[in-house]
């Protein structure tokens, strides 16, 4: 296999006597395990009469096996060793993951096994699973990614899979002819196989250790046949040549221009459909976004996306509309067209562009950082279903040459008459309702006079161009030498009004680097109209410069700014190259880039609506919005926002924008493959640029302290029933912080598996450590589609007064077994750089200058004693103990 040059890890691919692959993965770095097993099976294979069996199957597997039969015990197990644990069901495979305690991997990996040996699939299980079925599509049936995908589903070929229902409710799993057991048990006889599966084992064990831990999958049984294919096409003629419209639930304006392609095995060798998308959405001066945005038609351009399977691929161009552009949207489609002319042209061009891709995607290669393990093996395990064994880490970067011969042959299919064109907006013409989401859509063939048109544009406009070679990469990007082993940052700069901090990276040694500017601004938090105007300013500020900056995009450079209580941060990450002289042109930038009255009304409008649309999303998310509202003053109401944004006019954010820079304070730091030098050059240019602002005292952020039982009730017609409890702890001291913590480590696993599992009340269910304004803090929410918040609140009230009492027979050694749990968690090492910058900079931003926050939770942590949890949580349950409860019906 091919390696990262930072990669220090050991690994062995083998393959069972029954045919399932595994990738062994030895880490010495952590101690945690990771596990991932997936297999080609999806909603694909689900039989005609039961559509969302697939999905079930994945359901009803966590729910015991016949060595371990308890149906929450796997999860409880996972849990209880500092893990956790999940899975998904996709078009045509299904994937099941968890991580743990190292010392644990062993039983573990018995224990999952098992899932593929002997599942129980009991009948007993199979009623309660399928109303957690329903409740979750249930849950998603408002959800317009939903919505939308089933108007493609009902307008492609009903012969092929894609057309099926994937979810699965109530009905469609319903018991017929006996219970549905017994068809879950064939359709695991049938697909679940050894041959059709990969397993993915990561942990600091070596790997003969992991290879013998891993015996017991020997046991699932093989198959010595094939996989059968699909044969019937996604799209008939019949099926191209259309005009699909659909009314959405919440505002949303876009256009779809999509081509139907086949999906060959060997394209990710060459990356020629990447680079194809590559071209058609870069953003730069001449680009297909740049003009289409100065017309005023646009928002936003992507290219690429689309479903893929195993014999097909939509490729995607989408266009974010502005209202006008609604109007002018078969303009947008025959400039896609002249655009697609230029490219035709410049053939010649194109290898070099191709080779600027290349060469970034091995810089990222090489210099690749360690993400949540979990995550990461669970990608493994899908790409070995995907790649050859050499690429199974170097797969989704591998660009081996510009391949002419491809390029053209993709160029072929992005034709008229393979075209279908999808309009979403709220006002759109509408004949027909999609079958279980009840989308509003229609459908008509495209004009044959204007895709005869279309097939006549030759030639691009004249100020369309290609993308120019890429400045940033030029760059050098050595990697320096290490000047100190100094732990934690060094403060620089301690002006008034004015902080820097340094530190150079020891640990990762790449060539990277994250720079955070924070911005506190006394007029920014005046007034709620203030307080918009700050997140308005965000969004333009990205808006009005992301032509500019788009090559440092592409150059691995990230760039994003964005409100936050009282201001605006700037964070920039990647390659330290030229990030420097980024940093300082984004600066210069946010105090002097024009901003355009045209785009300030799109931009407000488009705020305003995404405002107003906020409470058609999930109750929960809604209640969690009014919760962070209700403790945080700085922190409004959405419809709060848009109320005080409505009335403000162009010259007032002009003025807001030179209010917000009269009186600041300015926190920054610089963490990553610099030396002191640059931290100095930096830290001169930056206070130089604000010299001429007025300096401020650092603002602090309010924080609402909960001091008595609050209720809140919100009615949604049409909308799920929820509700959300809120303990807030009384002081900011370490002991309680710790204290909530291991509340909510005890509490999350049993009280997800009492009232989701067990009691059926909704999909959304659980516990969760919550802060606010460093101010420690416990959820418990729960969303349902059958029970009003009232009967929710009963049920999770009689959870709370049983795990009362339960906490009081809690024996010692569960008590020790659950604080290595989350001391787990807790003393976890930071994965790569990016963590590690995030977390010294919470410190700085939080004003925890020793940076041992870590450190002081594991001491309270190993302090703690289970009477003081008895004591703490006696009292957090007393009838009258201050709380915040959010209800919706």
């Amino acid at each position: 296999m091919k390696l990262s040059n930072n990669d220090n890890r050991q690994y062995q691919f083998l393959t069972l006597d029954n045919g399932l692959r595994i990738l062994l993965i030895n880490d010495d770095s952590t101690a945690k395990c990771a596990v991932s097993l997936t297999v080609n099976v999806g909603h694909f294979d689900d039989p005609e009469n039961r559509q969302g069996m697939a999905h079930f199957l994945e359901h009803m597997l966590f729910l015991g096996t016949v060595e371990h039969p308890d149906s929450g015990g796997f999860s409880q197990f996972i849990s209880q060793y500092g893990g956790q644990s999940n899975a998904w069901t996709g078009t045509e495979h299904s994937s099941y993951y968890f991580d743990c305690d190292a010392e644990r991997l062993d039983e573990a990996l018995e224990r999952f096994s098992q899932f593929f040996v002997s599942p129980l699939l009991n009948e007993s299980d199979t009623e309660k699973e399928r109303e957690a079925i329903d409740a979750e599509f249930k849950m998603k049936i408002k959800d317009d990614g939903r919505r939308i995908y089933q108007v493609h589903k009902e307008t492609i070929n009903p012969k092929h899979p894609f057309a099926k229902f994937s979810v699965g409710t109530r009905d469609t799993l319903a018991d017929r002819n006996g219970n549905i057991a017994s068809e879950l048990r064939a359709f695991f006889n049938k697909y679940y196989k050894a041959q059709w599966m990969t397993l993915v084992v990561a942990g600091p064990q070596p790997l003969t250790t992991l290879e013998s831990y891993s015996l017991p999958f020997a046991k699932i049984i093989g198959t010595k046949e094939e996989k059968p294919t699909i044969q019937a096409p996604m799209y008939r003629e019949c099926d191209l040549q259309l005009e699909l419209k659909i009314k959405p639930r919440k505002h949303m304006q876009k256009l779809i221009v999509s081509f139907a392609m086949p999906n060959p095995t060997d394209l990710y060798r060459h990356k020629s459909v990447s680079f194809l998308a590559h071209l058609l959405g870069y953003e730069g001066k001449g680009s297909l976004y740049s003009i289409l945005k100065s017309q005023g038609w646009i928002n936003a351009l992507s290219a690429g996306g689309g479903i893929t399977g195993s014999n097909f691929r939509d490729f995607n161009i989408s266009f974010a509309l502005t209202d006008e552009g609604i109007e002018y949207y078969e303009d947008i489609v025959e400039m896609l067209f002249e655009y697609l002319a230029l490219i035709k042209q410049n053939t010649a061009a194109l290898p070099r562009l191709y080779q600027d891709k290349s060469t970034l995607l091995n810089i990222a290669f090489d210099n690749q950082e360690v993400g949540r393990m979990l995550d990461w093996v669970n990608s493994i395990s899908v790409n070995m279903h995907h790649y050859e064994e050499e690429d199974f880490l170097y797969g989704d970067y591998r660009m081996d040459g510009f391949s002419q011969e491809q390029h053209e042959k993709l160029l072929m299919h992005l034709c008229p008459t393979n075209m279908r064109l999808v309009l979403i907006h709220p006002n759109a013409e509408v004949n027909k309702k999609a079958k279980w989401y009840n989308t509003p859509y229609s459908v008509s063939p495209i004009a044959k006079d204007w895709i005869e048109s279309l097939y006549n544009v030759h030639m691009p406009l004249p100020q369309m161009s290609l993308p120019l070679i890429n400045p940033y990469l030029s760059a050098k990007n050595p990697l320096h030498d290490v000047e100190s082993d100094q732990d934690t940052p060094i403060r620089l700069a301690d002006q008034p009004g004015f902080e820097f901090w340094f530190k150079q990276d020891l640990t990762f040694r790449v060539t990277k680097g994250h720079f955070y500017l924070e911005i506190d601004s006394a007029p920014s938090v005046t007034s709620h109209k203030h307080m918009a105007l700050s997140r308005l300013f965000a969004d333009l500020f990205m808006d009005a410069v992301a032509e500019r900056f788009y090559s440092a995009e592409l150059a691995g450079l990230s760039y994003h700014i964005n409100s936050h209580q009282g201001g605006l941060t700037l964070h920039t990450a990647g390659l330290t190259g030229n990030q420097i002289t980024l940093v300082l042109e984004l600066v210069e930038a946010l105090l002097n880039q024009p901003i355009h009255a045209a785009r300030f009304a799109e931009y407000k409008k488009q705020l305003i609506r995404h405002w107003r649309s906020h409470n058609k999303n999930k109750p929960v998310s809604e209640l969690f919005s009014r919760l962070g509202a209700h403790l945080m003053p700085w922190n409004p109401s959405p419809e709060d926002l848009a109320s005080a944004l409505k009335s403000a006019s162009f010259n007032e954010f002009q003025l807001f924008r030179k209010q917000f820079f009269s009186a600041i304070h300015v926190k920054a730091f610089m963490h990553g493959n610099w030396q002191l030098k640059h931290a100095e050059k930096l830290k001169t240019s930056v206070h130089g640029l604000f010299s001429s602002s007025e300096i401020l005292e650092d603002l602090k952020r309010p924080l609402n302290e909960l001091t008595r039982l609050t209720e809140q009730h919100i009615e949604r017609e049409g909308s799920d029933h929820a509700f959300i409890e809120y303990f807030q702890s009384r002081t900011d001291s370490v002991k309680e912080k710790v204290t909530m913590m291991a509340i909510n480590n005890l509490i999350n696993q049993d009280y997800f598996e009492q009232l989701r599992t067990k009691e059926q009340l909704g999909y959304l269910v659980g516990a969760g450590y919550a802060p606010f304004n460093t101010r420690a803090g416990i959820a418990f929410y729960i969303q349902s589609p059958n029970f009003d918040s009232e009967y929710l609140l009963t049920r999770h009230n009689a959870f709370l007064k049983c795990f009362a009492k339960q906490l009081r027979q809690l024996d010692e050694s569960d008590w020790q077994r659950s604080k290595e749990s989350l001391l787990l968690h807790i003393s976890e090492r930071d994965k790569n750089l990016r963590l590690r910058a995030q977390r010294l900079w919470i410190s700085i931003t939080n004003d925890f200058h020793q940076f041992d926050m870590q450190q002081r939770l594991i001491q309270a942590l190993t302090n703690l004693e289970l009477e003081d949890m008895i004591t703490y949580i006696d009292k957090m349950l007393e009838p009258s103990a201050p709380r915040l409860i959010l209800k919706c019906n």
